[in-house]
Parts: C-alpha cells; structure tokens; sequence
C-alpha cells in the first residue's frame, strides 16, 4: 500500500532537528526516569501503550517504551510527526477511521492499535522535539482534565531532557577545565620555546635524583652545554634565528639522549641535562655525540651555513656535595671549557 501523504513540514523543521541534536538523547539507553514517566502517563490514560517518542529526520525513536517491542519506526509510519505540529495534546480516538493512518502497520496488525493521544515535547525556545503518548487497542476519547495531565506530564519529560542537557554542558566545561589545568601544569614545567623541562621543574627533578642518588650506589652525571657564540647570532642574524638555534640544539638533544635522561633549559642559551644510572666515561660519550650532532646539522635557512657549537661542563653527580656546589663547580667547568677555545667538553 502507497504511503500516506506527509503533513506539511515546519517551516524551522532544519532547525528543529537542530534543537533535537542538542540535547544528545537519540540512540541513548533506556533509563528509569523516563520510564517512570511514560508508565504514569500510561496509568493516568489507562492505556496498555505509552511511548517517549523523539521524532527525527527520517524516523521515530523511543527513549521510553512501555507496551510496545520497537525502539523505532520509520517517519511515513509515525502519527508523532503529526502531533509535533500542534499546540495541544494530539488526539486521534480512532485511527482505522482516520485516512491518514487507517493503513499504519499498528492498525493493521494483529491485535490493532486503534486510540493515539500525544502531547507534544516542546523546548523552552519553542522547538517540539517529539512527544510522550499514549495508544489503546480500542477507540475512546480522553477527559480534558486527562488530557491536561498528560501535557503535565510531557513538561517533566522536557526538565528531564533540560537537565540533561545541564549536566552534559557542565561535564564539558569541566572537561574543558580538566584539559585546561593539565596544559598549565605542562606549561608550569616546560620551557614554552624548546618543549625541554624548565629550570623550575629541572630543579625539582634534581633534587630527587640527590634522594635516590643518596640511597643507591649506582651513578650519574650532570652536563650543561652552552652554545657558543650565541649573541653573534642574535646580532647577526635576528633574534628569530637564535630561536632557531635554541629549537634546533633542543631536537638534536632528544635525538641523542636517552629516554631515562632529563634535559631542561636552564636559562638563556644554556642547557643542562641529567644523566642517570651513567658514568663518567659513559656521559663523555653522550657530550661527544652532541657535538657530532651539531657539526651534521646546519640551522636551516642561513646563507652562509650556519653551524652551531657548544661548550659543555660535565661533573658526577656526587650525593655528598650540596646541590648548589655541584652546580657552581660544574658551571665553572662550563666557562673553562669557552676560554679553552670553545666546542669542547671539561670534565671536572
């Protein structure tokens, strides 16, 4: 049998659908709440059926469903479609008389469906999202004041939906605060231009290293690179390509330590990195590759090539000396290392 004809479509129906996108309810679970209200509308309306029916773009679908197996029919077998257009309480005492429906799968099946009343979910700015409604498999009319309570009901259907909607929002925004306070704890530890750990956190991280370096016999050594000549750069090329070369010492850093060491920016165009669980012999190695690194790769861009250099302070990481000596006795082999020539590593 043809479809029936389809009701004239709303005008804002795009924007209907829209409204109905929003609140994120299609295709959810069942949930008692729902239910709850679908099963006193069924009691207030003595009916066997009652439905909380959304009604999208090419079909019904049901958050509640008491009486009935489906979830979801197809829009051309929706009387919900219809009752989403009108003010009131949609009510249709016979549907094997009405032509609009006579021919529906519900009136046609064994045991028909014969009484609809619908009241319309409409959204505090106006949109009708869908209904809460009930079905009979006799004919029969609704008392006015049934039909009242029944539109009383479709209200609380729609706080529901509102506070949902709440929730979801404020389940977003805390999100967002979430994924906003985990970016400022990365930015409270991470030097903005390099991405490298930042003297603050470094700091911290030294001062656990001293802790376990204190309970354990194992090694580990500490260097702290400087790149030479750097106000050259600055002078010469711009402040942009000194960026550049901070950038670039930064990945070639990555590239040659390992993934248990720690390399921070320590301040300006110093570096300092902390090898754990590494000797001295071992961390002479790793300075080497540095300076290998550098030498295979010019800053991109520069005309002449521009290649840069570093000169490196190397110390063990001794757990009796006081942090603060440690790091003067290393930054003094760092300065050694620049009046020596430059490129080069000191190891005190």
């Amino acid at each position: 049998m043809a479809d029936s004809p389809s009701p004239a479509a709303p005008g804002d129906d795009a924007e209907r659908l829209q409204a109905l996108q929003r609140y994120g309810i299609l295709d959810t679970p069942m949930e008692p709440a729902y239910d709850e209200l679908a099963d006193i509308a069924g009691h207030v309306c003595e009916a066997p059926v009652a439905l909380i029916s959304f009604v999208d773009h090419d079909r019904q679908w049901f958050k509640a469903s008491l009486g009935l197996p489906a979830r979801e029919t197809p829009l051309n077998q929706s009387v919900c479609r219809y009752a989403i257009q009108q003010s009131g309480v949609f009510t249709v005492p016979d549907l094997a008389l009405d032509a609009r429906f006579a021919h529906f799968d519900i009136v046609t099946q064994e045991n028909p469906l014969r009484f609809y009343a619908g009241a319309p979910l409409i959204t505090p700015d106006g949109y009708a999202l869908g209904t809460l409604c009930v079905l009979d498999h006799r004919p029969r009319v609704l008392a006015q004041k049934v039909l009242d309570l029944l539109s009383s009901l479709a209200c609380q259907v729609v706080r529901l939906l509102e506070l949902k909607r709440a929730n979801d929002l404020q389940g977003q925004m805390l999100a967002d605060l979430e994924a906003a306070r985990q970016q400022m704890a990365v930015l409270a530890h991470t030097d903005v231009l390099t991405g490298l750990a930042n003297r603050r956190s470094f700091t911290e991280r030294l001062r656990q290293e001293l802790a376990l370096l204190q309970r354990s016999s194992e090694p580990a050594c500490l260097l702290m690179m400087d790149i030479d000549h750097f106000k050259r750069v600055n002078d010469m090329h711009g402040h942009h390509v000194g960026d550049q070369a901070l950038q670039l010492l930064a990945t070639l850093c990555r590239d040659v330590f390992r993934a248990a060491d720690v390399v921070s920016r320590w301040g300006g165009e110093e570096f300092l990195a902390l090898l754990p669980a590494t000797r001295v012999d071992q961390a002479q190695v790793v300075a080497q590759r540095v300076h290998a690194a550098l030498a295979a790769h010019a800053l991109p861009g520069i005309e002449p090539p521009l290649v840069l250099a570093v000169s490196m302070g190397l110390t063990l990481f001794d757990p009796l000396r006081p942090l603060d000596v440690t790091l003067r006795v290393l930054d003094s082999a760092l300065y050694t290392a620049k009046r020596e020539g430059r490129s080069r590593t000191v190891v005190v």
